[in-house]
């Protein structure tokens, strides 16, 4: 039986292998099952399978580069349009003195700043991403490959482990150390239950929005 998309119906006729009485909606993926809707599970690798399947199915982890290459954008995307604004400000000022002309251009890098900041929230929010992981086509997903909350990314993923990094100096680099380990999951992934995995390669095109 050839694995078919689990959004389609795959047949008017077949039947959900673990509920007889309900129409099929879905063939797992990996192993063909024709399963109901409530059958379908996400997996760790961002797909739905049969019950059997989605606990088998590994996901496929995000190298380390693309994950410090990711943070390394995140880490100066936001501030970039700042930093261009007081410069401006600045050659501005020398130029002409006069800080009525100046001024527009700083509160131009703010809110340029202000609206990246919250892309950042909406894209962690809708797809689990950040920009620099959209870029590196990589996601945070929770460990049992659902969705994760943006409060979950927020909290447990970025406030927590600042927090801890003012209180235990050598937090910062204890949780970056640990992206050497075989899962390369970090202190911070520990502390939300969650993993970074690769987009699987027939939905990097549109990145869709990604939720379990």
């Amino acid at each position: 039986m050839s694995h078919m998309d689990p959004i389609a119906s795959p047949s008017l006729d077949a039947c959900c292998a673990f509920h007889p009485e309900t129409t099929a909606t879905a063939a797992c993926q990996r192993c063909g099952t024709f399963v109901c809707h409530h059958c379908l599970q996400w997996a760790r690798d961002g797909r739905r399978y049969c019950g059997a399947c989605a606990a088998r199915a590994l996901p496929p982890q995000a190298s380390r580069e693309d994950r410090f290459l990711a943070n390394l954008v995140d880490s100066f995307v936001v501030f970039v349009p700042f930093i261009v604004g007081l410069v401006a400000m600045a050659i501005t000022d020398e130029l002409t003195g006069q800080e009525v002309l100046s001024l527009p251009l700083l509160l131009g890098g703010i809110l340029g700043s202000l609206l990246l900041c919250g892309l950042q929230i909406y894209y962690a929010a809708t797809n689990g991403q950040s920009l620099g992981k959209r870029w590196r086509h990589i996601r945070v997903v929770r460990m049992d490959g659902s969705h994760v909350s943006i409060a979950r990314i927020l909290l447990l993923r970025n406030l927590l482990p600042g927090i801890l990094n003012q209180v235990l100096c050598v937090f910062g680099l204890a949780d970056a150390i640990c992206i050497f380990r075989e899962d390369r999951r970090c202190i911070h992934d520990y502390l939300a239950d969650t993993q970074v995995i690769q987009v699987p390669e027939h939905e990097r095109a549109g990145t869709p929005s990604y939720r379990g």
